[in-house]
């Protein structure tokens, strides 16, 4: 009997080997970005001039295998071309997909990210994604808020997508508690839930993005997010509003902010190879007070102009407002432009 066992699983095993050697091994192919930048900023006299150059560079390797049931599998890993925090590798991860939807593990964004719609908004400094804080002074709260609502975490997690079905799609995520090694660290002691739907659609000339995000880590912390985009021939407009409270925003090892919110709104126009945009943005965070809060609002206007293949020039011109009462910093307001090349390879 055991004989017959141990002929059946190797048998068994060669069976699964001749199906793997038929399938097309994994080559990875090279890609990114290079992101090189150029502004000016006026800022309150309080603060000093923050570099005129920035830029943002990253390197993908991505590659993927059909096997013969079907089933694509494939990794995908994004080095950071400047270490400014001191982690070189910025997401990587492994994926699955087939007829049930896809599985992503790894260190990626999950449906925080993936599944977020804001107001329409392009250039170099958007006005939702923080960049804003690279040409002037921010009080940190505020660009902590906006990460947190408008997603940004590539702590390593599990998420799961299902099939797109008649235009709604669903996805699940779940990031492991800071007792893990590697895990996310803000979560303070906590293992996180993501949940997101979105619909997208097209009915003549009017097309339709809708989605909504939740995120908590089963006990009293967490966040929201929900927008829309609508757009009928050349234009597009549409907004987004999330909301997140203190013990979501600091876990629970410290109280550097309160409850906080934002929105935005916007409208693009895109004509053959330009697009242009103009897009307010507003965020409040108590800081750890309930009776007064800073605040963030900024007003952007953006360009995107592609040149050519894989070469796009950008520019945006902003007027910010920074009021710090909870924190008691000093306020700060301004307005700056920016201009420069993105390349995608």
């Amino acid at each position: 009997m055991k004989k017959i066992l141990v002929a059946s699983s190797a048998l068994v095993a060669v069976g699964f080997a001749g199906a793997a050697q038929a399938s097309e091994p994994i080559s990875l192919s090279v890609g990114g970005y290079m992101e090189q930048w150029a502004g000016v900023a006026d800022q309150d006299d309080a603060y000093e001039s923050y570099n005129a150059f920035q830029s943002d560079t990253e390197v993908h390797f991505a590659g993927s295998t059909t096997l013969d049931n079907g089933i694509e599998v494939g990794a995908k890993i994004e080095l950071e071309g400047e270490e400014s925090d001191g982690s070189q590798v910025d997401e990587q991860y492994l994926y699955i997909n087939g007829g049930f939807g896809q599985v992503k593990l790894g260190q990626e964004d999950g449906v925080q990210t993936d599944m977020l719609t804001v107001a329409p908004s392009t250039g170099p400094v958007n006005a939702q994604d923080g960049d804003l804080a690279s040409w002037v002074n921010i009080n940190t709260s505020d660009t902590n808020v906006t990460a947190n609502i408008y997603g940004y975490s590539d702590a390593k997690k599990v998420t799961y997508y299902t099939p797109v079905l008649g235009g709604f799609r669903a996805g699940v995520s779940y990031t492991d508690d800071d007792t893990s090694e590697h895990a996310d660290k803000a979560t303070g002691g906590d293992a996180r839930y993501g949940v997101g739907v979105e619909y997208s659609g097209d009915f003549d000339a009017v097309s339709v993005k809708v989605s909504g995000m939740a995120e908590g880590d089963g006990d009293d912390g967490r966040n929201y997010h929900v927008g829309a985009n609508v757009g009928f021939g050349a234009f597009t407009v549409g907004g987004s509003y999330g909301a997140a409270n203190s013990e979501y925003l600091d876990g629970a090892d410290n109280a550097t902010n309160g409850d906080a919110f934002g929105y935005d709104f916007g409208v693009g126009y895109a004509m053959d190879a330009a697009t242009v945009t103009l897009t307010y943005f507003y965020g409040e965070d108590e800081a750890g007070s309930a009776t007064a809060e800073d605040s963030l609002s900024n007003l952007h206007l953006g360009l995107s102009y592609t040149l050519g293949a894989g070469v796009t020039w950008k520019s945006s011109v902003f007027m910010f407002d920074n009021e710090r009462d909870a924190s008691g910093g000093t306020d700060n307001d301004g307005y700056g432009a920016v201009t420069g090349l993105a390349l995608s390879f």
